[in-house]
């Protein structure tokens, strides 16, 4: 199995022959072949988009020549080149929100690679000191935002500098950034007074800057790779709508000509909302944490802010379906010199998810994405809608879960919910096999939420543990708990014995969101916990934005259903196991980025899970995360924090048979970007 194959590589050599050895400053660019030079068809090549072309004999856009990196430094995907790709047509895609078209289009600085490794992309290379403190980085020269700007070494420093790390306190901690909320794996330990500081980022260059650290961090492009994975903004774009003030030094003591800074001009943050404002109606945010949360962090969604991806934003928000047209600066070309995109449009369609399937069977579609629930009625329409049906591997832990929130604002509930019994009836009162067959027409796998069989995360048991269906063992141990009834009320449920809530039902509400199969799963468990005097009701159906809002508040969410758990490697990127972020319900307050974090009991379960979390943050070594990772696998194999009730291993594409070029040979995760790990800029359109 390829999954196996990959995610079980030894992390230790991956970083011992890439990351800590370092690599070329140029890795992976090559210079393209002369203009109008032949190719191996025997004819003339033509090298860009006849819509772009158009524009350049219009006067309206320079050569291409002058719009890609200098010669040497333009990236080639030598590997995805087609024998004889055609240019043009709009790919009509499903749109599933703003986290599938964003990684869709992305351009990170660094890739994260399958086997977990760093490959270079935005940034052509890198260097490492031999002490690990010193990360050089290289970038492509002559590299153009879509608006034609340059894009330099400062667009990374000034990101870094006035937008990511706004301000830091005297002990390290950082108290503001453009988006409201703080994520920085970029902390490492000063051994002079022991504080956990951000790292200093500086200029050297237009195209080299440098990364310093404290200490050792094995995995910070990894991290990059992952959570910042832009790590880049256009400072031409942004300057007069993020707040700085001139007469405060930076926060890291050095000039702002080396962090980006050179230039800036005082903006107070009243001043930035309003400037936005001024510069497009569509740009009125309510205050500056909006307005930061928004252009700052979820840029892709405003159709003015130029990026380096493969398309660019070409909708306004609020339109019933996003349309994304070429960027004339992409700065990638295949093995023959042809700059990409193939395909000049990408169009997210948006409609009722039961549609789609219609669509892709009248040809109305050329690519959408389904669950396995849908597979019948997508396979039943493969060969008249003249499309196919294909699967890519994905490291699911599991699609259908249920997360109880240990910091609930309710103490009895939290109180409750952090006791193993009931979480362990919670979980055997469900019967997986027939959810499986109502909700997934039987192709999914009843499983606890725990990795899969031939990844490297594999614990022999977890994926069984909890899981035999027997309501009355169910009953039993909830019957042991003193808190709650043995007895149920006139509505057949239990109640709390004692406390605030002495007398009333045992109600749980969960948060599902909109666009997924929470309703009828939620509908479904509320049958299975009434067999054991739980009562369990839907809350909302919400948008995932405003759910996500309400899950980092730390308290507002009782129980969250959740589809999908995609864990890569804890080691890597411990967010769904470890307490480093907000976005998993169970952690609640215990989250390090919770701006009131709770400290847990001390012993506890819980505190186990926030010290292994950060001794990850601080861990010097390769052997030291692999451990640390294995240990935050260990305690959710042991505490269930998620309880798993499917599995489904596998992410479901129906593809035109006009698309070319797709190979859905790849894993899809967050971590690798999901489509965008199948580098959909190198697929084209059979006109």
């Amino acid at each position: 199995m390829k999954l196996k194959k990959l995610l079980a590589l030894s992390l230790a050599l991956i970083m011992i022959t890439g990351t800590l050895a370092g690599c070329a400053k140029d890795q992976s660019s090559t210079a393209p072949p002369a203009e109008g030079a032949a190719g191996g068809t025997g004819g003339e090549i033509i090298k860009e988009s006849p819509m772009l072309a158009a524009l350049v004999a219009d006067g309206k856009l320079p050569e291409l020549s002058q719009r890609l990196p200098v010669e040497g430094d333009v990236m080639v995907e030598s590997d995805k080149t087609p024998e004889a790709p055609q240019y043009g047509g709009t790919l009509r895609r499903s749109h599933t929100g703003e986290w599938d078209y964003g990684p869709f289009c992305e351009e990170p600085l660094f890739r994260l690679t399958e086997d977990g490794g760093v490959a270079p992309n935005v940034a052509k290379g890198y260097d490492v000191s031999e002490d690990g403190l010193t990360y050089t980085i290289y970038l492509r020269e002559g590299m153009k935002w879509s608006d034609g700007e340059p894009f330099t070494a400062n667009d990374c420093a000034y990101y870094y500098n006035y937008m990511l790390v706004s301000d830091v306190d005297e002990t390290g901690k950082v108290t503001k950034s453009y988006n409201g909320n703080y994520y920085n794996w970029y902390k490492t330990t000063d051994p002079a007074d022991g504080l956990s500081k951000p790292a200093i980022v500086t200029v050297l260059d237009d195209c080299t800057f440098q990364i310093k650290l404290y200490s050792p961090k094995p995995l910070i492009l990894q991290n990059i790779a992952i959570d910042n994975k832009w790590m880049f903004a256009p400072k031409h774009w942004y300057q007069d709508i993020v707040a700085h003030d001139t007469s405060k030094a930076h926060w890291s003591g050095l000039d702002a000509s080396v962090l980006g800074g050179e230039g800036l001009t005082d903006i107070t943050e009243e001043q930035a909302v309003a400037n936005a404002a001024a510069r497009n109606a569509r740009f009125a945010f309510d205050g500056y944490t909006q307005l930061g949360s928004q252009l700052g962090y979820m840029y892709w969604n405003y159709k003015d802010r130029p990026t380096l991806r493969a398309w660019n934003m070409d909708s306004e928000k609020t339109d019933q379906s996003y349309v994304f047209t070429r960027n004339p600066y992409f700065w990638k070309t295949d093995a023959e010199g042809r700059q990409l995109p193939y395909i000049d449009k990408v169009e997210m369609v948006t409609m009722d998810t039961g549609l789609y399937a219609q669509e892709m069977m009248a040809g109305n579609l050329d690519m959408a994405g389904f669950n396995v629930s849908l597979f019948p009625t997508y396979k039943a329409g493969e060969t008249t809608g003249g499309y196919t049906i294909y699967t890519s591997l994905q490291p699911n832990w599991t699609v259908c879960s249920l997360e109880l929130n240990q910091t609930y604002k309710d103490p009895q509930y939290a109180e409750l919910f952090s006791m193993p019994d009931f979480r362990r009836a919670m979980s055997i009162a469900v019967n997986r096999s027939e959810m499986n067959e109502i909700l997934y027409a039987g192709l999914a796998e009843p499983a606890q939420a725990a990795a899969p069989e031939g990844t490297a995360q594999y614990i022999d048991g977890a994926r069984s543990k909890w899981t035999e269906y027997d309501p009355g063992a169910a009953n039993a141990l909830l019957d042991g708990i003193g808190m709650i009834s043995s007895t149920r009320n006139a509505d057949g449920y239990r109640t709390f014995t004692s406390g605030q809530n002495a007398g009333k039902g045992i109600l749980i509400t969960i948060e599902g969101h909109e666009g997924s199969d929470s309703a009828e799963a939620v509908a479904l468990l509320a049958q299975y916990y009434k067999e054991i005097g739980i009562q369990v009701v839907e809350g909302s159906n919400t948008s995932r934005p405003k759910r996500q809002e309400k899950v980092v508040n730390g308290d507002e969410v009782m129980a969250l259903y959740e589809e999908k758990l995609n864990i890569f490697n804890p080691a890597i990127r411990p967010d769904r196991v470890g307490a480093n972020r907000n976005i998993s319900t169970w952690i609640g307050k215990y989250s390090l980025e919770h701006q009131d974090a709770w400290t847990p009991a001390e012993g506890s379960p819980i505190a186990e899970i926030v010290e292994l979390t950060k001794k990850l943050q601080s861990a010097t070594t390769v052997e030291e995360t692999e451990a640390i990772g294995q240990a935050l696998l260990e305690n959710h194999v042991e505490n269930t924090w998620i309880i798993g009730y499917l599995s489904v291993l596998y992410q479901y594409t129906a593809m035109s048979n006009k698309v070319k070029n797709f190979d859905p040979g790849f894993i899809s995760c967050d971590e690798l970007r999901f489509y965008g790990n199948a580098k959909p800029y190198t697929w084209y359109m059979e006109q």
